[in-house]
């Protein structure tokens, strides 16, 4: 995988580039450097979280005069944006077994496959897999935290969805059905939790009592929302509440603390999961 990687940066003939490496890759990030490096090409590494496609360090690349900024675990972005230099996206695909898997602990008949671009070449053995259960499997395909149009476009042809990666970022995105997770770190399936819908609810009826709103926008240039942000201003301001803007780049819990809002307005990632903050997308559900 890393002499593949390689390859594809000397394609770019760069003389030095920034590394971006997602969580589960940087225990291997002096071993990637490595073989960067011994082609010749300069290699800075990049530290901070890397949380997709849409959170790329292009500006600091510029900033260190690197000539490219090489994005390992993701694809491009599904909305498209300016970078500050070029940036070569390499999926690092996952290559693992699910043999011994129990698939029949589905009860639905007809099921939705879903998965994340590192495990996207799973969806065809999980599909055999479900046939052998006696289920009828239909292919999404990948979806993001973000963006759930593979499981949009087969909902109606489906009892349930299965959701075949790990941790719960993606799979809580899907709504509609019930979704089951393949989590492949405890290798077997459970049902998704309901929990973060549960706190969802929360939030927004603490919401409709809130009188001052800060609405976030994130400066993560995927996530960047300044349009959004200031329609929720306008929307709130004719609601007779007082709203203003914060702008930060990630945006946590604990860079909200002191700051004297009764409730925030997330405009960026959804599945941001933050106390006292509704997603842009609630915000008429409050006042309706």
């Amino acid at each position: 995988m890393i002499k593949e990687l390689v390859e594809h940066i000397k394609e770019k003939n760069p003389k030095r580039i920034l590394l971006q490496l997602p969580e589960g890759l940087k225990t291997r990030a002096l071993e990637i450097a490595k073989g960067i490096e011994e082609e010749g090409i300069e290699v800075i590494l990049s530290a901070d979280p890397c949380y997709g496609a849409c959170d790329l360090r292009d500006d600091e690349a510029m900033q260190l005069k690197c000539d490219l900024l090489v994005h390992v675990g993701h694809e491009s972005f599904y909305k498209n944006f300016e970078t500050s230099v070029s940036v070569l996206y390499y999926p690092w695909k996952m290559d693992l077994n699910i043999d011994n898997i129990d698939f029949s602990v589905i009860g639905e008949e007809r099921i939705g496959l879903l998965t994340s671009l590192q495990y996207e070449d799973l969806l065809d053995v999980a599909s055999s897999k479900l046939k052998e259960a006696g289920k009828k499997p239909v292919i999404g395909g990948k979806i993001l935290g973000c963006f759930t149009g593979s499981a949009e476009k087969i909902k109606d042809k489906v009892d349930a969805f299965l959701f075949i990666g790990s941790g719960t970022f993606h799979s809580t995105a899907v709504k509609g059905k019930k979704t089951y997770v393949l989590d492949l770190e405890k290798r077997r399936i459970e049902v998704s939790s309901d929990l973060p819908e549960k706190k969802r609810y929360a939030r927004i009826a603490k919401a409709k009592e809130a009188e001052t709103f800060g609405i976030l926008v994130s400066s993560k240039k995927g996530q960047f929302n300044l349009e959004k942000a200031e329609e929720a201003r306008k929307y709130l301001k004719n609601k007779d509440k007082k709203a203003f803007i914060l702008i930060m780049d990630e945006i946590s819990n604990e860079k909200l603390e002191g700051i004297k809002a009764d409730s925030f307005v997330n405009t960026a990632c959804p599945r941001i999961e933050l106390r006292k903050t509704i997603n842009i997308d609630d915000l008429e559900e409050v006042f309706g």
